[in-house]
């Protein structure tokens, strides 16, 4: 496990903090998160349902639990990486190198890094139906940010890939300027999106905030 500095922004005051990007997650670190951010999980679900929210307008990550995800760490091929501020965990990603290929156009069947799940910690999600400002924003942006790094640093010229909630689709569009696909009947038929080097080399340039 390594780790670097990174930034944050604290949406209170909009105030840069100062972060840790973690590159080496392990399965046991997956087990602590899930156990952190299981139980605001369920404050939130207890003020959306108190607020008579539509399920459909949920948080589309709130039933998803990392322990679940242990297992995909111990692949060869699989990396993991999150993002530490303040003592906590504020986001984690998981990746795969070796079974994913570009369908892009310009890029098609070259090796890409293909991030699997990627999500910010519950206590950073804006929601404003029941008054839920979040804690810090740009988390997702580091992790995006590291996932072309690491597409990078193994040869792949910062080629990603993705599988969005419908809830992100306008995060990886308009912030981290990816092209969609289309949609995955094999995957919940959720848009797939992919980032061709030119549009890593511009967002890593500019970065950007979710």
């Amino acid at each position: 496990m390594s780790s670097s500095p990174v930034v944050v922004i604290r949406r209170a005051d909009n105030a840069v903090v100062q972060a840790e990007l973690i590159d080496g997650v392990q399965p046991r670190d997956l087990g602590l998160i899930e156990r952190v951010w299981t139980p605001v999980r369920a404050q939130i679900l207890a003020k959306l349902r108190a607020a008579s929210v539509a399920p459909v307008d949920w948080p589309q990550s709130l039933r998803w639990d990392w322990s679940r995800k242990e297992g995909e760490l111990k692949l060869l091929e699989a990396g993991g990486f999150g993002v530490i501020c303040d003592g906590d965990w504020q986001g984690v990603m998981l990746t795969k190198s070796a079974s994913h290929v570009a369908l892009l156009a310009s890029q098609r069947s070259k090796p890409l890094v293909y991030v699997d799940y990627v999500e910010t910690a519950p206590w950073n999600w804006p929601i404003a139906a029941i008054g839920e400002q979040g804690r810090y924003r740009g988390v997702g942006s580091v992790l995006i940010r590291e996932a072309m790094n690491e597409s990078i640093r193994q040869g792949f010229k910062g080629r990603i890939g993705l599988h969005a909630l419908p809830q992100a689709e306008r995060f990886y569009d308009s912030v981290c300027g990816l092209t969609e696909i289309g949609r995955d009947p094999n995957k919940q038929n959720l848009l797939y999106f992919e980032c061709s080097p030119e549009a890593a080399e511009k967002f890593l340039d500019e970065g950007g905030e979710s």
